[in-house]
């Protein structure tokens, strides 16, 4: 009778195969001077006026990275729209994140749709108001047509920070 054995190199590969689908990174945090461990999670807002939208910061690459994406529908085809980051709520910003540099300009498409990611060079926020205005033009002196607040998005599930809280 004839016994044919299980590969060796096959039984660890499909092993660590099934190992490595379980396995997810952990949340990103950041260590306050006190000592505290923050979890660096992702903001949203929803823009109202003349055009509409959606913006995400969501921290990037590394801890030091903030990705902003942002989504305009309601454009004028072609048109150029200038937007930004700010510190305070709609009506009442106090100064732009990062400054200008960092923020390339929406430009609509033939549907008045624009689409538009920035890594910004700033941890991502862990607490504070803050806000994005789209402008008329991609003049910073231009009038603002569309603004939204952003606000945490809660965590489904536990972070790192939250399972090592005593």
């Amino acid at each position: 009778m004839l016994r044919i054995a299980p590969r060796p190199l096959a039984l660890a590969t499909t092993l660590a195969l099934t190992l490595a689908a379980c396995v997810q990174p952990p949340a990103m945090v950041i260590e306050t001077s006190t000592g505290d461990v923050v979890p660096l999670e992702t903001w949203s807002a929803t823009l109202s006026g003349a055009l509409h939208g959606t913006v995400t910061l969501a921290p990037g690459v590394t801890y030091r990275e903030t990705l902003a994406t942002i989504t305009v529908s309601g454009a004028t085809p072609r048109a150029v729209h200038g937007w930004f980051v700010q510190i305070g709520e709609c009506g009442h910003e106090r100064g732009i994140l990062a400054g200008l540099q960092p923020y390339t300009p929406l430009t609509a498409n033939e549907q008045g749709t624009a689409t538009a990611s920035v890594a910004l060079p700033y941890t991502v926020p862990t607490a504070g108001e803050y806000s994005v205005t789209v402008l008329q033009s991609e003049m910073v002196n231009s009038s603002p047509v569309a603004c939204g607040n952003l606000t945490k998005d809660t965590a489904a599930s536990p972070t790192v920070a939250e399972s090592r809280a005593p």
